[in-house]
């Protein structure tokens, strides 16, 4: 990327950061939360410390307010998959509690990875205990008979 800008009348140089190599402690000093939430892209040293403290700052919004800023950290934290672990494991097992909507989950693809899997369980079981054709149990669980078909093929193996 470049470091200046030279045109005709206009001579300006800057220096280029990554932002991963500033600390994050610099941003969760401000007084917005959008620079706490944009510290997720910065260097955290201790990400167990980071959330629970964007967590807490969270939790003392209105539950509309709410939503849009955890919409905003879950768009920032899909940059940083390593934080994006901590930050799901913290909240399972100390049983924050930051909800994370329906839609939310929906939009994210991290969160879908786990209800993927509690589908794939229950196709497997429908066609076991049941013995539900493919069609018939796409239409129950509302997915693709595609995919019906790829995990029963799987499970046969």
């Amino acid at each position: 990327m470049e470091n200046s800008i030279d045109q005709q009348g206009l001579s300006f140089k800057y220096e280029l950061k990554d932002i991963k190599e500033l600390s994050c402690e610099e941003l969760m000093k401000s007084p917005r939360l959008e620079d706490k939430i944009l510290a997720v892209l910065c260097n955290v040293e201790t990400p167990e410390r980071y959330f629970e403290q964007l967590i807490r700052e969270l939790l003392s919004l209105p539950e509309k307010e709410r939503a849009d800023y955890i919409r905003k950290l879950l768009t920032a934290v899909h940059y940083r998959p390593k934080l994006k672990v901590v930050l799901k494991r913290l909240l399972e097992d100390r049983k924050m509690p930051l909800t994370i909507t329906e839609e939310m989950m929906k939009q994210d693809p991290f969160f879908q990875k786990g209800k993927l899997e509690a589908k794939k369980e229950d196709i497997i079981n429908l066609y076991r205990e049941l013995n539900l054709p493919p069609e018939k149990i796409a239409k129950v669980l509302k997915v693709q008979e595609e995919f019906v078909k790829e995990v029963l093929k799987k499970e046969s193996r």
